[in-house]
């Protein structure tokens, strides 16, 4: 891919790595056939190829919008498309780069800044996560449709059995798994003990980073 940035990044740090991580796109498309927000969406804009055209775009001078922010939110960073991709490139670096000079060009409202400061306190909280979960399952038949989904019914974790084989595997057990589905770690222990396998949580590992 062809790139001529602009001025303001062209000979910066972040703008001599973009540019080689954008060099290294052929167009193929591979990425997209592993994109989860490709293949939910079906938008080319919401999708690696589409996400890397509007990085290019706006480090090429072009004044990015709130349209161009909505399209590099909604990436989950899961880096799926980089295991599909021929030629190597870091989109997850990429999109870090793209959405740093995004953040700075189109300001976010005082609403969507106090939701992303919340769940940046919150989240990553295992017990103030756990906490806010138990308070919005005691209301959710008075929350609205929208918000009620995001609050799932508690289920039972099940039992975990006690570790008593050789092989063991190590899972971390993250800062809202505990809180929203309990069940899968424990679910997923079960399956590997039939296997012989001890399944173990490490303890105190907070946030997996996901």
């Amino acid at each position: 891919m062809q790139t001529q940035l602009a001025d303001f990044i062209r000979d910066t740090p972040d703008g001599r790595e973009a540019d080689e991580i954008l060099r290294n796109c052929v167009h193929c498309g591979f990425c997209t056939a592993t994109c989860p927000t490709y293949q939910l969406l079906g938008d080319e804009l919401d999708g690696p190829r589409g996400r890397i055209y509007l990085i290019k775009q706006v480090l090429e001078g072009h004044e990015p919008t709130e349209k161009t922010r909505l399209h590099l939110d909604r990436c989950l960073t899961c880096r799926s498309c980089e295991s599909t991709c021929p030629s190597g490139v870091q989109y997850g670096r990429l999109v870090d780069i793209g959405r740093h000079v995004v953040e700075t060009k189109v300001p976010r409202r005082g609403a969507d800044r106090a939701v992303r400061w919340a769940l940046r306190e919150f989240v990553p909280r295992a017990g103030l996560f756990g906490a806010a979960m138990k308070a919005g399952r005691m209301v959710r038949g008075m929350l609205p449709e929208t918000l009620k989904d995001k609050v799932p019914l508690a289920r039972p974790a099940g039992p975990w059995p006690r570790p008593r084989h050789g092989r063991r595997m190590l899972t971390l057990a993250g800062c809202v798994q505990p809180s929203m589905a309990p069940s899968i770690n424990a679910a997923a222990a079960r399956v590997l003990e039939t296997l012989g396998i001890s399944l173990q949580e490490a303890p105190g590992a907070g946030c997996c980073g996901a």
